[in-house]
């Protein structure tokens, strides 16, 4: 059922939880955003709209997802100016969408804050690495090299500079799975910022490597506070 957003002022947002997955992984963010404002434009939903000669769908993403990595539950929240079913939205949106960007969950919610995602926390992350690359035991001696420091700082380059930071902090969590996958849970906080390529490139030094053999790298999951 549809109707009127209910109170002059009060705004409403869905909350989509979705996948990005298989060739898709390799779509920009740019790319992804340009993929959703067709898709919710083909599906008819009551979409708010920004203004001036070429109007867009008002849809905001989370921490944007690297090239090639695959995510799980990644976020998107658009402004509506009507109110529906998640349900409904779910059956307009999910039809719209190409293979590779999949629905996981979808809620319709009062927009009370200027970005929905403003609020991030952290993001849990599995690499697996290319198979007999890395040993185990060498990869697990990196891993606690890294926990074991005081500080691990990388370099980080800006638009204006080169600036010196410590990921150490950020990195909340770092292991070694049974079968030689890479877990880390890393802040998407701006204070203390983690990126997934400054961990492996300081385990990559650790283990006197150039790099660590990435095969496949997943986001699994997006916290908010």
């Amino acid at each position: 059922m549809t109707g009127q957003a209910g109170g002059e002022n009060q705004r409403i947002y869905a909350r989509i939880e979705y996948q990005k997955a298989h060739r898709l992984r390799f779509l920009g963010h740019l790319d992804v955003a340009t993929v959703f404002d067709r898709a919710v434009r083909r599906a008819q939903l009551p979409v708010a709209y920004t203004e001036g000669f070429h109007p867009r769908a008002k849809i905001t993403f989370a921490s944007p997802l690297p090239v090639g990595v695959t995510g799980l539950g990644e976020l998107c929240g658009i402004d509506l100016v009507e109110r529906l079913s998640h349900q409904q939205l779910a059956k307009r949106l999910s039809r719209e969408l190409p293979d590779g960007l999949a629905l996981v969950s979808t809620q319709v919610l009062p927009r009370t804050r200027r970005s929905p995602f403003a609020d991030l926390s952290r993001a849990d992350y599995i690499v697996t690495l290319q198979p007999d690359e890395v040993a185990s035991d060498e990869l697990q001696q990196a891993v606690q090299r890294f926990l074991n420091a005081e500080r691990v700082e990388v370099q980080r380059q800006t638009k204006r500079r080169t600036r010196t930071i410590d990921i150490r902090p950020g990195t909340h969590e770092l292991s070694v799975t049974e079968g030689a996958d890479l877990q880390m849970s890393l802040s998407l906080r701006q204070d203390d910022l983690v990126k997934p390529a400054e961990v492996l490139a300081v385990l990559a030094e650790m283990m006197q490597r150039t790099s660590v053999p990435v095969a496949q790298m997943t986001r699994s999951r997006v916290y908010q506070v």
